[in-house]
């Protein structure tokens, strides 16, 4: 077998000297159809600087490029979304995006993600798997639709903050203050190249996606730092991206849980067993009960009735008590213990990255009563947090736990926790923001 080659990715600046670390993308590290590995930046200005963006000034992002796309044609799309989803599309205009979650059959999450309608007939998928295989696999070619695979001939720049909608406005010259939640608007122009603009985001402040062919990426991500220097654009690194989703209080797979990916084995640290449930997540355990509809017949049915029947777990912030994590950061320096050290300002693996998650066991006295992942520093409000999944009843505001901090075989301590009900950032919410209170672009 030949030496893998590498390669800065077509999705990023070459900054190299300035920028001497370069690290994998957010998704897998394989090869590109040429078949050598993308790297991109791993740091812009620093993880503090950069988390702050979310919640001071925006961001932009192009770490998950190469992503999972497909371009679907025929509305029987529909169909087969519904038989394999838990969602359902009775109400479904041209223009909206929609978050679907498709289940294994054990009901735990085979894969999440967008799918937006672009017209009556035209669909484009991110993050879930090819449609026409799961057709073939779970339907037996049941429903008729043409895919065309995305992944490389087109891009998508995620943008998140409170100024981000300015910075939007003025690479499309076009006034978006009207674009809802979730909505799409098709048609716009950035550096004289068509791209469309979705308002969604993973830090849970005001953001939008900048979505085109890949040609002309470089272009877009030119023109956006461009116009976004005066109101403090931040492009993210690798940590701060880890980090968004829990301050989001997005669970995301890669970070707080793991999913079925075909020749992958997961890496999993923490104190929670290796084999348990938990490493794998339903959409209860990710707090997104809200989302099944179960008024029809989907993959995995059975096991979500049996689970809520029962006293399924659910999603809350974590937020870490400041002396417990101090008691913990102390005895990790104890040489006559071996205690794992708490890192700044996440538990990312610098080795494998993705293919690790950490995830410790949570505790009320001696009750094992779930776990947490995805723990976090915030630059912002100088708290850490995790993401809980734990029983339903305990899913309070204040309730107190503790989480089993530390990797099997190490001298492993209790670190106390209260729950906060999720969102664990509460104002400027981007499904909430009034966008009246931002001034009007002026071109």
């Amino acid at each position: 077998m030949s030496e893998p080659i590498i390669k800065i990715s077509p999705f990023a600046q070459n900054l190299v000297p300035r920028n001497a670390t370069y690290t994998s993308h957010e998704g897998f590290f394989t090869p590109m159809a040429d078949g050598k590995f993308p790297l991109q930046p791993f740091s812009y200005t620093g993880w503090l600087d950069e988390e702050l963006s979310w919640y001071d000034t925006c961001y932009v992002h192009g770490g998950l490029n190469p992503a999972m796309n497909y371009l679907i044609r025929d509305a029987e799309y529909l169909d087969f979304l519904t038989a394999a989803s838990v969602n359902t599309f009775k109400k479904y205009p041209v223009g909206k995006a929609r978050h679907v979650i498709i289940l294994q059959p054990n009901g735990k999450i085979m894969n999440d993600g967008i799918v937006m309608r672009l017209g009556e007939d035209t669909f484009y998928s991110m993050f879930l798997p090819d449609p026409a295989l799961l057709n073939h696999l779970f339907f037996q070619d049941r429903f008729h639709f043409e895919v065309e695979d995305c992944t490389e001939s087109h891009f998508f720049y995620q943008m998140c903050g409170p100024r981000t909608l300015e910075v939007v406005e003025q690479a499309t010259h076009t006034d978006l203050h009207d674009l809802g939640f979730m909505w799409l608007q098709q048609g716009l122009t950035i550096a004289g190249h068509e791209v469309f603009v979705l308002r969604t985001g993973m830090a849970g402040t005001l953001g939008y996606e900048i979505h085109g062919l890949t040609e002309d990426c470089q272009d877009v991500l030119a023109e956006l730092l461009r116009v976004g220097e005066p109101y403090g654009i931040r492009q993210l690194g690798k940590l701060p991206y880890v980090t968004c989703h829990c301050e989001g209080s997005i669970p995301q797979g890669t970070e707080h849980y793991a999913f079925p990916v075909p020749g992958v084995e997961w890496n999993i640290t923490g104190s929670l067993p290796t084999d348990s449930d938990l490493v794998y997540r339903t959409p209860m355990e990710n707090g997104w009960q809200k989302m099944v509809r179960m008024d029809h017949d989907f993959i995995g049915k059975e096991a979500v009735e049996a689970e809520l029947a029962g006293n399924y777990r659910t999603a809350c912030t974590l937020i870490w008590d400041v002396d417990s994590v101090a008691d913990a950061v102390k005895a990790s320096m104890d040489p006559a213990r071996r205690v794992d050290p708490i890192e700044f300002p996440c538990d990312f693996d610098y080795v494998l990255g993705n293919g690790t998650l950490h995830i410790d066991e949570v505790y009320v006295g001696d009750q094992f009563v779930g776990c947490s992942s995805g723990r976090m520093f915030s630059s912002k409000t100088r708290q850490m947090i995790s993401i809980g999944t734990i029983d339903h009843g305990l899913v309070e505001e204040g309730t107190e736990v503790e989480i089993l901090w530390g990797n099997k075989g190490t001298d492993q301590v209790r670190i106390k926790a209260r729950v906060s009900l999720f969102p664990y950032i509460k104002e400027g919410r981007n499904e909430s923001f009034d966008t009246e209170t931002i001034p009007h672009p002026v071109f």
